[in-house]
């Protein structure tokens, strides 16, 4: 695998930039143009919404009695297509994007915002692709037939 840094990490070094821009640039706030996304019921709604996803995705890899960890995907014993993988390849990945999401909410901050689309190409050249090649050459046609019935984040 091209990554060696878990995704949870790079999760929380994208939420450390985000707190960064907000408390270093504070001039890029936009709590006074939009206040509602900001009063943290958007953000709440996010949170419950990343939560869920994580547990479920979680629980469909436990019933299905296959790896979860990122840096092993050789040693998956299924393709896991039920559950919330019906709507997502990632609903994990997704999940941490979604709380991100609330994060850059929160922070009020313009330049915070930014780090959303650098966490999905990161997440995406570095972890995603690498398992997905891995999985393709593990499970080759039923992972190919589930990558065209199923998008890589929504």
């Amino acid at each position: 695998m091209d990554l060696k840094i878990i995704p949870v990490i790079q999760c929380a070094i994208a939420m450390l930039l985000m707190w960064l821009c907000y408390e270093f640039l504070p001039s890029y706030s936009y709590a006074r143009q939009m206040p509602i996304l900001s009063n943290g019921y958007l953000p709440s709604v996010l949170v419950i919404v990343a939560v869920y996803l994580a547990m479920h995705a979680l629980l469909d890899f436990k019933k299905h009695g296959t790896t979860f960890h990122p840096h092993t995907p050789e040693k998956t014993s299924k393709v896991v297509s039920s559950g919330v993988y019906r709507f997502s390849r990632n609903p994990m990945y997704l999940a941490m994007l979604l709380a991100l999401i609330a994060i850059a909410l929160l922070t009020t901050n313009l330049i915070a915002l930014l780090v959303l689309p650098l966490f999905i190409m990161y997440i995406t050249r570095f972890q995603i692709q690498p398992e997905e090649k891995a999985l393709g050459k593990l499970f080759g046609k039923e992972y190919d037939e589930y990558c065209q019935k199923v998008r890589r984040w929504l």
